[in-house]
């Protein structure tokens, strides 16, 4: 089946068409070489509605997750302003579960798929989604909307990242930290989550293979009140690294700068979407001047995230994090355009749709399933901190990903 006139005018709609961009705005998934399956060719009537669920994450999963719903739940209401899918509009119901119980993220998908639910959205951090692809058994897609954990996306568990993974965004900033001319680096690792150590691995692979040095991963945990330790050991270093890079979040990443800072050392931070997430911009001036990788920007598209994000805020969708936001409405605009494809509210059938996906428009710009293994390729953008707000600096594909 092809896209239905209903979601194709949704497509090219001012609100959510993406563009490819001019040469000088880099946008998501540059290998735009052939019209892809977005191009509407029929109609498709559906039976039923298609029901859409979301696992919320309201811990530390809940930087993610809320401006994800939010994102993905004003998505489904301009699809369902549209004509919504097969003729019917999309019912969309979200769970919140806590950050200390793994096993709720798996019954709040069993609740879910028992409440008829035929695509669910799930949140960022593995601890969460593996419990729920036991759930799920490969019969239900899930599409994890902030995730970039490698361990989440496999096909043949009708499981998918929206965004990129871990590996791609650590290399790409290898590569950053390279282009700038950095030599020697420190990172810092934590075992508590698989994120906190999946990065910095990677970042050296990268680094490494580029020519520079680690010359230490220093290890910390989550919920950590100083890093006078680790900080002590970077002042000690002869020399001092050029860079130092780490995947944490605040409060601990405006602890660590604080210190660094006031340690006098002076080594470029460089660091992952946690800093997005969290927005490390509201550390003060402590967080002047560091990178991190985030998945888009409000420039981004020809200026059609921002369009999307200013639409849904006045609609009362607050998102205060536009990569998540962003991301949560990809996530939509992913399942509402596979179950098109599909005409069908048969799961493995909507599975096989999102793994064939082609420079599908979303909000984000072009996104590909075709030949990824559930991770789409996307350009990682990097910003920085400047006068206490994050700005763009590039946004691109790295061109070495670790193993």
């Amino acid at each position: 089946m092809k896209v239905s006139k209903t979601v194709a005018a949704l497509l090219a709609g001012a609100l959510i068409i993406a563009a490819c961009g001019d040469d000088d705005e880099p946008t998501s998934g540059s290998n735009d070489t052939s019209p892809g399956v977005t191009e509407p060719a029929g109609d498709c009537t559906l039976d039923e509605p298609l029901k859409i669920g979301y696992v919320m994450d309201i811990g530390l999963g809940g930087i993610g997750d809320v401006p994800g719903s939010a994102g993905a739940e004003y998505q489904i209401e301009q699809i369902n302003a549209a004509g919504g899918v097969g003729g019917k509009p999309i019912e969309f119901e979200a769970k919140q579960v806590p950050d200390d119980d793994p096993a709720a993220a798996q019954r709040a998908t069993r609740e879910l798929i028992d409440g008829g639910a035929d695509v669910i959205l799930g949140p960022p951090f593995s601890t969460f989604g593996l419990p729920m692809l036991e759930e799920t058994k490969g019969e239900v897609p899930v599409l994890f909307v902030t995730s970039t954990e490698i361990t989440l996306p496999d096909p043949t568990q009708a499981s998918f990242l929206v965004s990129f993974n871990d590996k791609v965004q650590a290399s790409a900033a290898a590569q950053f930290a390279n282009e700038q001319g950095y030599t020697t680096a420190v990172t810092l690792s934590s075992t508590d989550i698989p994120y906190l150590n999946i990065t910095t691995a990677a970042f050296t692979d990268v680094f490494e293979q580029l020519g520079g040095a680690v010359a230490a991963d220093l290890s910390f945990s989550l919920g950590d009140e100083s890093f006078s330790s680790q900080v002590n050991e970077i002042a000690g270093m002869d020399p001092v690294p050029d860079v130092i890079y780490s995947a944490f979040f605040l409060p601990e990443a405006g602890i660590f700068l604080k210190q660094l800072r006031e340690a006098g050392v002076e080594s470029a931070v460089i660091s992952a979407d946690g800093f997005d997430a969290s927005q490390v911009w509201t550390a003060g001036p402590d967080a002047e001047g560091v990178f991190f990788t985030a998945h888009t920007f409000g420039t981004a598209n020809g200026g059609k995230v921002q369009e999307f994000l200013d639409a849904a805020n006045a609609a009362g969708k607050k998102i205060e994090t536009i990569s998540f936001g962003a991301l949560g409405a990809d996530a939509a605009q992913v399942a509402a355009s596979a179950t098109e494809i599909a005409c069908s509210l048969d799961g493995p059938s909507i599975a096989g749709a999102i793994n064939n996906l082609e420079n599908l428009d979303v909000v984000t710009g072009k996104l590909s399933y075709a030949g990824t293994s559930g991770t789409p390729q996307r350009d990682v953008v990097i910003l920085t901190v400047t006068d206490g707000e994050p700005t763009l600096v590039k946004a691109f594909y790295p061109g070495t990903i670790a193993q």
